[in-house]
């Protein structure tokens, strides 16, 4: 009878550790799922703050030309590179701007397509129809050394558009 007294206590102790054990394992899994989560989370946050993404790029020159909205634009041309599914958003002046980039960052290389935009009639449609059709032609990019103004450029030749970028505050 001590016997199985003396077996029982030995079971019941070794279940305990291993349930001890297994709750350890289960804790220190729990405890590293949490640092992943968040190292991953400030890693995209830094993401978002570097280059041409999720910044709002005012539109200042097309072809070479100064942008002045005013009266007959209804809205301040501009674009904004979001991360998420690699959509670009924007406006020419008058109609919405939407479609999709790729975008290589170590080549500077950027491709705009399945562009689409409403349909308004404004009375002043030059500058929207050229920011259109920059968007259409550029391949590459250029961004000055303090990050303030981008270029989208077609292979060597002069800046199809250039931009300013805007901080909301």
């Amino acid at each position: 009878m001590k016997s199985k007294k003396k077996n029982r206590k030995r079971w019941q102790k070794l279940i305990n550790n291993q349930m001890i054990t297994l709750f350890q394992i289960a804790g220190i899994i729990v405890l590293v799922s949490i640092l992943g989560a968040c190292k991953t989370s400030s890693l995209s946050v830094t993401k978002q703050t570097d280059g041409i993404t999720e910044k709002y790029w005012k539109l200042v020159e097309i072809n070479g030309k100064p942008v002045v909205w005013g009266d007959d634009t209804k809205r301040e041309p501009h674009i904004i590179l979001k991360d998420k599914d690699s959509r670009v958003i924007g406006n020419g002046g008058c109609n919405t701007l939407s479609g999709i980039y790729e975008i290589d960052r170590a080549a500077n290389r950027i491709k705009f397509s399945q562009m689409a935009s409403t349909m308004m009639a404004c009375l002043n449609m030059e500058i929207e129809d050229e920011l259109k059709r920059a968007l259409e032609m550029a391949d590459n990019y250029s961004l000055s050394v303090d990050g303030k103004y981008l270029s989208l450029n077609r292979a060597r030749m002069a800046p199809l558009a250039q931009f300013e970028v805007v901080y909301l505050r």
